[in-house]
């Protein structure tokens, strides 16, 4: 059973239907695209926010008064409520990841759709329109999602319109008759036993409408009007070594069959498999995209292949170990054009800063010393003298790429921050200058006999400490500089090691 049929023209289509869900399959919808959109007024930044749009009908779908019990942290009352509570919540962990400052409008509703007690249509979901040559546009004469391309503009570009529409089975709760009792699962924890995971579903259905699908016929090869989306940029086959958008209509036919040997080979997709997944790549950790033989169409290119481990959500099956965790999805959405949430602008993603780094999303400079999070953060120069600038963009470079630990004011723990380190004393900050007082005030990386020269007259008293030295001259870290650090010293010296 297959959700869509063919539209006026076959190259008019979005999508096509997944075929069915006897085996959990996803399913997306085939939405009729509209094209090309010049200027437009940009409208001022704001945080990336979901629009769910109820079009449903009194009493019914998202409007259903049943009662039900909060589950899974989901609290509403009624299973209207409950559904409508799932939305929000897949488009807040959207809203999480991609950033936009044009809201995202879902036309959103749950409707009676076919179902029996062996096999159902669980739901569909897809860009409702395709544009290209818009304001920013990345690359010419390519189709872009509209959601993606409002992204990129920073302009609605249809105004008013929806960017998304889903549509999803009501059948499928409280009724026996439809797939033997199974029901959706409405909580946000996943345990969802041997019902269907609503959440994941929707995170799921919710990326093919924000750019993870293509629209080209894969039967035939062609493109929309002849013009490549930006999918078919990131899609290569192996066999031939060419992208879809290199390739004739009757090579891309058959590349769409070509399975093991059709493989996505985005920059961030490729770096995010790397040391994730363990099988699903080709020899140079490109990730293979489902190719069976014949074309499934809706499911065929438009998915990671199922070979794939661990599990990936955009796999056409669902599988029960997934969750909310968007594994290489939001890293093919930055792949076409989508820009990650950075709430501080240190050059870090939100999520990169909270699950990898565990550094602060609302703070440049998590530990205060100095330095900002990221790879080239937003401090000008000025406010911080002498520090490094790397590609000369008049901004400091950050954390990551000095090498220090965004967690630690002071990652060689001599005493000094890493700020001061580089901005001021032009020291590095990954390497210990404890010790390191010769020459005076301009530290060498070297422990010797120069250093022992000048702590011996500071223990003397002969020479009065800088700020640096009463640092880097306290080795034992007693607040004092006396004969136990020149013994110390003197140690380090003899066994050549650090004091």
């Amino acid at each position: 059973m297959r959700f869509c049929k063919a539209l006026q023209n076959q190259d008019d289509r979005a999508m096509w239907g997944d075929t069915d869900v006897t085996g959990h399959r996803f399913v997306c919808a085939c939405i009729r695209v509209l094209v090309l959109v010049v200027a437009v007024a940009a409208l001022p930044a704001t945080a990336t926010t979901f629009v769910i749009n109820n079009v449903d009908g009194s009493g019914e779908g998202f409007n259903d008064t049943t009662p039900a019990t909060p589950v899974g942290g989901n609290n509403g009352t009624t299973l209207g409520q409950q559904r409508l509570n799932l939305f929000q919540k897949a488009a807040d962990i959207w809203g999480a990841v991609i950033d936009s400052d044009v809201p995202i409008i879902i036309r959103a509703s749950f409707d009676p759709l076919t179902c029996n007690s062996s096999s159902a249509v669980l739901g569909s979901a897809g860009a409702t329109q395709i544009i290209r040559d818009f304001p920013n546009s990345p690359k010419s004469g390519t189709w872009y999602h509209i959601a993606l391309a409002n992204a990129i503009a920073g302009a609605d570009l249809i105004t008013g319109a929806d960017d998304i529409v889903a549509t999803f089975n009501s059948s499928i709760d409280n009724n026996n008759n439809c797939l033997s009792g199974t029901n959706w699962y409405l909580g946000f924890d996943h345990n969802s036993g041997g019902d269907i995971d609503l959440l994941v579903v929707l995170l799921h259905e919710f990326a093919h409408g924000l750019g993870f699908s293509n629209f080209t016929n894969e039967s035939t090869g062609n493109f929309i009007q002849g013009l490549p989306d930006v999918f078919a940029h990131f899609t290569l086959d192996n066999t031939t070594g060419l992208h879809w958008n290199e390739m004739t209509s009757g090579q891309r036919a058959n590349s769409a069959t070509n399975t093991g040997n059709v493989v996505w080979d985005g920059q961030k997709v490729v770096m995010g498999a790397a040391g994730f997944l363990v099988s699903g790549t080709d020899t140079s950790g490109n990730v293979r995209l489902y190719a069976p033989n014949p074309v499934e169409p809706g499911s065929s290119i438009s998915h990671f292949d199922t070979v794939a481990s661990p599990n990936l959500l955009m796999e056409p099956f669902i599988n029960s170990n997934l969750g909310s965790d968007l594994d290489l999805t939001d890293e093919q959405m930055f792949d076409v054009g989508w820009s990650p949430v950075d709430t501080d602008g240190d050059g870090l993603s939100d999520v990169f800063e909270t699950t990898v780094l565990g550094t602060n999303p609302n703070s440049v400079d998590s530990d205060n010393d100095g330095l900002v999070d990221g790879n080239d953060g937003i401090v000008p120069l000025t406010a911080l003298p002498g520090g490094a600038d790397s590609n000369g963009d008049g901004f400091v470079d950050g954390e990551q790429m000095l090498g220090t630990d965004p967690n630690n004011s002071d990652t060689d723990g001599d005493g000094v921050s890493d700020g001061d380190e580089v901005g001021i004393y032009e020291m590095d900050p990954t390497l210990s200058n404890t010790g390191d007082v010769g020459p005076r005030n301009n530290p060498d990386n070297q422990i010797n006999g120069a250093d022992l020269v000048v702590l011996t007259r500071l223990v003397f008293g002969e020479i009065q400490a800088t700020a640096l030295e009463l640092i880097l001259a306290d080795i034992n870290s007693d607040t004092q500089i006396n004969v136990a650090d020149l013994l110390l010293l003197q140690k380090s010296i003899l066994m050549g090691t650090a004091p």
